[in-house]
Parts: structure tokens; sequence; C-alpha cells
């Protein structure tokens, strides 16, 4: 489990893409996971976690869903315009990945459940992103780039 001291996610382990623009993309979702990661553990780690975090952790989390579904927008729309093979793939991951994060602020408001909340951010998607990063966004970049791709 991360710690305050400890991000969510190492901003220097970002694996890079040929393209710019999505690797500043990934770096601000970075920034906004690690400060929501940071919200999380304080709450966990305090017993009077209440009302004002929890409301602070929802704006948190809309930021990141707003922020996701640009991001993956974006994305979605260079692969269209390169006529990337593994769009349905990729684009699938997208619509796949932003169900989840939808399901989980509905969850949060309804219920809030730090330790449930916890998992999906400090552990789940840490791993999933790396691994979308690794495979789905470097294919995409690099194709795009072949493909004449000027930023």
């Amino acid at each position: 489990m991360t710690t305050s001291d400890h991000p969510v996610y190492d901003p220097s382990a970002i694996p890079r893409v040929d393209i710019d623009f999505m690797n500043d993309t990934h770096n601000d979702e970075i920034r906004l996971v690690n400060a929501l990661g940071r919200l999380i553990t304080a709450c966990q780690s305090n017993p009077d976690c209440g009302e004002t975090e929890f409301a602070a952790i929802a704006d948190a989390l809309q930021e990141w869903r707003d922020h996701s579904h640009a991001h993956f927008a974006r994305e979605n729309e260079l692969m269209r315009e390169f006529g990337f093979p593994a769009f349905p793939v990729h684009s699938g991951e997208h619509e796949a990945a932003l169900g989840r994060l939808d399901a989980l602020i509905d969850a949060w408001r309804t219920n809030p459940d730090i330790d449930q909340l916890a998992s999906f951010v400090l552990e789940q998607w840490p791993q999933w992103f790396e691994n979308h990063v690794n495979t789905m966004d470097m294919m995409t970049a690099r194709f795009a780039v072949m493909q004449g791709y000027q930023p």
C-alpha cells in the first residue's frame, strides 16, 4: 500500500511513447492520480475522516474522470486519423477503463468505501495504466509516427 510519502505511480517510471502530447497527457494523469492517492491514504490514516474529506475525494475523482474522457477521446481521434488497425481493441480498452472509473465514482457517491477505492486507485489502476501505455499507447504512437504524424 502507498503512503502519503510515496506516489501511487512514480512519474519517472511512466513509459514514454513516440508522441509528446500523449506523454504530457500521461504525466497529467499521474499528477491527478497521485493527488487522489494522497487524499485516500490521508483518509485511511485518520479515524475522523468523514464528509469533508469524502467531498474532496469526490472532487478529485471527478477531475480524474473528466481528464480521462478527454485523454481517451484525443487518442481515439489520433487512431482514427491515421487508420490504426487495432483501433477497436485500443478504443475498447478506453471504454472499459471509463466504465470502471464511472462505476467506481457512482459507488463512492452512494456508499463511500475508502478501502474499495484504495484497492482500485492504489493497486489495480497502476498495473492497468503501465500495461496500457506499454502496449496499446506505445503501438498507437509508433504507428502514427510511421504514418507521418507531425506535432
